[in-house]
């Protein structure tokens, strides 16, 4: 991957992480948008994993790498990963792979990020 296609990479997680938080900080704003007694979603144990998946770190290894050997990947042409284990984030839904480490969002990408033995990478569908 040259240093552009890693630029626009991170440029566009740092987008995505803006938009979460500016719509984080609408909702929080705006009480009225917040409805008092939400519908509760039932979701399948299959549809949950579905839409996460997770696995220890390795000293040495990027986060990237060890995605590969766990799962099928599929990414676009900029290096983002859209597709895991065939479950696609579609645009349509606005819905992206959100890269966790140790239960908080990854600043860097998953390629940069060289994991230890005692971090829990995550791999989560989200929306923005």
């Amino acid at each position: 991957m040259d240093k552009r296609t890693k630029k626009v990479g991170l440029i566009l997680i740092g987008v995505l992480v803006l938009l979460i938080g500016a719509a984080a900080l609408f909702t929080v704003n705006n009480p009225s948008k917040i409805v008092d007694s939400p519908t509760p979603t039932i979701v399948s144990e299959q549809e949950t994993q579905s839409q996460t998946l997770s696995y220890q770190g390795e000293d040495g290894k990027d986060a990237l790498s060890l995605l590969k050997d766990k799962a099928t990947v599929e990414q676009n042409s900029s290096g983002l990963v859209i597709s895991i284990n065939d479950r696609l984030a579609e645009d349509k839904n606005k819905e992206f792979w959100a890269f966790y480490v140790n239960g908080k969002m990854a600043e860097v990408g998953p390629a940069e990020y060289i994991t230890k033995d005692t971090d829990k990478i995550e791999w989560k569908i989200e929306r923005y």
